[in-house]
């Protein structure tokens, strides 16, 4: 049955949008992960909500003077690698795409720069503050699977529409290079341009740009368990196709229900009975959010546990800090986790797992709820126990249900690397 999966996901791969999709994420790591760490330190290390912050007291040590231009430096380094992540994507997509076929990848990436920047124009919505406004959402990652697609069609358009390209880089070869690049252009511009006017549409814009966010409203704000599940499985799924958000870092602080169990617990003094129990951000934050979603910190852990050499390794190694503070996109981009069909089913249902256990617990009265709110950057593992002002209990059930995890994802861990491996040795042998 092993040898039976191997064999299909060693066949998928063979596939040129799987090919190009993998050393795509593979390319645009390093970026990624240099984001990842500055976004995991302006809002862990030096925000006035952080959790190192508070913990190691660097107000005592740091004058807001100074604090503010870390703030500005870490900030734009992000927004400059996380916030335009879409960019890099669509080059290097449709450069390994035109590549693939032996057609021009640098003109072909130059191509879907232009197209992905037409499509993300907010024609007629011009800022006061200048005259460029794009929709950040398909620049900074939160669809990085239609990026992959488009880049993946200016690749084809390039294949079907330009001669291979010549060997030599003299200076007519370029000449003839650029002119055979017109065409591509002229035709994903338009398409581009076609498409970005239906996005101007509101009722088309606001359902795109609302369906992530509404779907974690639901799973937080909603004390009806069923509802928390379902709409969880459907935002890890997201995540898991690339429709999420990069990086993740806040957890809920407001709402009916959850301002009913802070003061409640406020004015009781304890968390235990508190009038919503079953509180989505309460049960996912505190229980399913180790590493952020889909639980990348027991992921982490489980690559760890494996003999060492392979890449997942090394990226587990580079990403391990990170992780630990739930900002989990290099490790996402890195493994991957977006679109692999090996960790899929551990990504998407082993938080709803959690989050049943929990319930369970709060019902026969092991642990109390979580209606504390916590610091930006808490570990998982942390949460519920501060969440639930120090209880020791809920700190013991965390730890057991992370090593529950770290259980579970080891044989996908291992089955991941056995596909690494001979999709390795499958490339040696073509070399």
């Amino acid at each position: 049955m092993q040898e039976k999966i191997i064999n299909q996901i060693q066949a998928l791969n063979h596939y040129s949008f799987v090919k190009v999709v993998r050393q795509t994420l593979i390319m645009i790591f390093p970026v990624v992960l240099v984001g990842t760490i500055a976004k995991m330190l302006l809002k862990t290390v030096f925000e006035l909500a952080g959790f190192i912050y508070n913990i190691a007291n660097l107000y005592k040590v740091i004058p807001q003077s100074v604090l503010r231009v870390i703030q500005f430096i870490l900030a734009n380094v992000s927004q400059l690698t996380l916030g335009i992540i879409g960019l890099y994507t669509i080059f290097l997509v449709a450069s390994c795409t035109a590549k693939l076929y032996r057609r021009d990848a640098n003109m072909a990436g130059i191509t879907g720069i232009v197209t992905l920047l037409v499509l993300a124009y907010r024609y007629g919505k011009v800022p006061a503050s200048g005259p460029v406004n794009f929709y950040a959402r398909l620049l900074n990652g939160n669809s990085l699977l239609l990026v992959l697609i488009i880049g993946y069609g200016i690749g084809q358009l390039y294949r079907w529409l330009t001669p291979p390209v010549a060997t030599e880089d003299s200076y007519p070869a370029v000449q003839a290079r650029v002119f055979a690049m017109l065409k591509p252009l002229a035709i994903a511009s338009l398409l581009a341009l076609v498409g970005g006017l239906v996005l101007n549409s509101y009722p088309i814009y606001n359902a795109w740009s609302t369906t992530y966010s509404g779907l974690v409203t639901v799973a937080q704000e909603h004390h009806q368990l069923w509802l928390t599940i379902l709409a969880s499985v459907a935002v890890t799924a997201m995540d898991w196709l690339g429709l999420g958000v990069p990086s993740s870092y806040t957890t809920m602080t407001s709402g009916i229900a959850f301002t009913a169990n802070l003061n409640y617990a406020l004015a009781h003094g304890s968390a235990w009975n508190v009038p919503y129990k079953y509180l989505g951000s309460s049960l996912y934050n505190s229980f399913a959010n180790f590493g952020g979603d889909g639980l990348v910190l027991a992921l982490i852990v489980a690559i760890l546990l494996t003999p060492s050499g392979s890449f997942m390794h090394r990226v587990a190694r580079w990403t391990a800090i990170p992780t630990l503070f739930n900002f989990n996109y290099a490790t996402m981009i890195g493994l991957p986790i977006i679109l692999n069909p090996v960790l899929v089913i551990p990504f998407i249902f082993l938080p709803i797992v959690n989050i049943i256990l929990a319930s369970l617990a709060i019902a026969v009265h092991l642990i109390p709820a979580t209606p504390y709110p916590v610091l930006l950057g808490t570990p998982g593992p942390l949460i519920s126990f501060l969440g639930s002002n120090g209880n020791w209990v809920s700190l013991a059930f965390a730890i057991a249900l992370l090593l529950v995890d770290v259980l579970a994802y080891l044989p996908f861990v291992r089955l991941a690397m056995m596909v690494e491996r001979r999709l390795q040795e499958e490339g040696a042998r073509h070399e």
